[in-house]
C-alpha cells in the first residue's frame, strides 16, 4: 500500500477501552502517509425502546431483580459515551509514532447498532472492533451483530483477546493480499507464520520461515481448532465472497480463541 494514500480507521466502541496496541500496530502496517482515527460510540435504540415497556424488569449479576427505569438507562447510556470518548481520543493522540499525519474524532450515533456500524463502515478504509475480553466472562455482542458489517468489502480487525496474548498468525490461503496482511504482521510482531490450506489444495510457495497446515475442512470448529493448537494472536481471512463464507466468519467470531483479521 502507498505511503501516498490517505487511509480512514473506523473504532467502533461498545462498552470496552479502545485497543492501543493492535490500533498501532494497524497504523504501521497501512504506511498510510494522512491517517484520519473515528471513534464511534452507538446509543442502541433498541435498548432505549425495550426500556420504556411497562414491566420490563432488569436482572443484576447478584440475581437481583429491579423495574428497569428509562431515564437512569439513558443517562448511563450518556455516561458511557463520555468514558469512550475521553479514552479513545486518549489513545488517539498517543499514535504520533507512526509517521502518518494523523487526525482523529469521536462521533455518537443513535440507532440499531448492527445499521449504524455498517453505514459508518461505509466511509471507512479499515474497522476495528474491540470486544470484551473472553477471561472477563462477557461480550456485549455476539457475531450476529456484526453480520452486515461483515459482508462489505471492508477491511474488519477484530480484537477478542488481549493484543500480546498468542506466538503466531495464522492465514486461511485463498486471497494473496490476505497472505500479505499475515506476513507483514507476523514479521513486525515477531510471530510465527502458519498458512492453513484447503483439502488438496496444491502446497503453496510460503514466505521463509512459515510452515502449512491442511486442513481437512474449512469449518469453523475446525479453523478454531488450529488456531487454539498454533496458539495464534490473530487468524487473518480473505473477504466473504459468498454469504456461507459471510455466516462462516459470524460464527467464527465467537469461537475464536484470538483476533480476527477479514482482508477486503
Amino acid at each position: 500500500m502507498s505511503r501516498e494514500s490517505r487511509i480512514r480507521i473506523l473504532v467502533a466502541l461498545d462498552g470496552t477501552q479502545p485497543s492501543e496496541a493492535p490500533l498501532r500496530q494497524l497504523a504501521s502496517l497501512l504506511m498510510a502517509e494522512a491517517l484520519e482515527v473515528i471513534g464511534l460510540y452507538v446509543e442502541d435504540e433498541d435498548l432505549l425502546r425495550a426500556a420504556s415497556l411497562p414491566g420490563l424488569r432488569e436482572i443484576t449479576f447478584s440475581g437481583e431483580q429491579a423495574v428497569l427505569d428509562a431515564e437512569r438507562l439513558a443517562r448511563e447510556i450518556a455516561g458511557e459515551a463520555a468514558l469512550a470518548r475521553a479514552a479513545f481520543e486518549l489513545v488517539a493522540s498517543r499514535l504520533t509514532s507512526t509517521g502518518a499525519t494523523l487526525q482523529y474524532r469521536f462521533l455518537v450515533a443513535r440507532g440499531r447498532h448492527a445499521e449504524e456500524l455498517a453505514r459508518a463502515a461505509e466511509a471507512s478504509d479499515f474497522v476495528l472492533i474491540s470486544r470484551a475480553l473472553r477471561t472477563a466472562g462477557l461480550r456485549p455482542r455476539f457475531g450476529s451483530s456484526f453480520a452486515e458489517l461483515l459482508r462489505q468489502p471492508k477491511n474488519v480487525l477484530v480484537v477478542n483477546e488481549p493484543w500480546d496474548s498468542g506466538s503466531s498468525v495464522v492465514v486461511l490461503r485463498s486471497s494473496d493480499e490476505a497472505l500479505r496482511y499475515a506476513e507483514r504482521m507476523a514479521e513486525s510482531e515477531d510471530l510465527r507464520l502458519v498458512v492453513a490450506t484447503p483439502p488438496g489444495a496444491a502446497a503453496p510457495d510460503l514466505p521463509e520461515g512459515a510452515v502449512r497446515r491442511s486442513l481437512p475442512d474449512w469449518q469453523e470448529e475446525t479453523i478454531a481448532e488450529l488456531c487454539l493448537r498454533e496458539d495464534a494472536r490473530l487468524l487473518v481471512v480473505p473477504a466473504a465472497t459468498d454469504v456461507n463464507w459471510a455466516e462462516l466468519l459470524v460464527s467464527l467470531m465467537d469461537k475464536l480463541p484470538c483476533s480476527l483479521l477479514k482482508v477486503a
